[in-house]
């Protein structure tokens, strides 16, 4: 397996996470324990798991187009 490979999978199981988590908080499900945790408002948390789930996107994106070829 190439190194290209092994980082679209951990990429894909952060962006997998980080919407499950989210799609969960926006569903209404209690997340006080999260906010907690990470000491943050429920908006901020919003906005930051917005950030890496389009982070995650592009470095995704990024890296399956590139070519490795010299």
């Amino acid at each position: 397996m190439t190194s290209k490979m092994i980082a679209l999978r951990v990429l894909d199981g952060t962006i997998v996470v980080v919407t499950g988590i989210l799609i969960l908080s926006v569903a209404g499900l209690p997340m006080d324990w999260l906010a907690d945790l990470i000491d943050m408002s429920s908006r901020e948390f919003r906005g930051f798991a917005m950030f890496v789930v389009f982070s995650a996107l592009w470095l995704m994106h990024a890296i399956a187009t590139s070519d490795s070829a010299p």
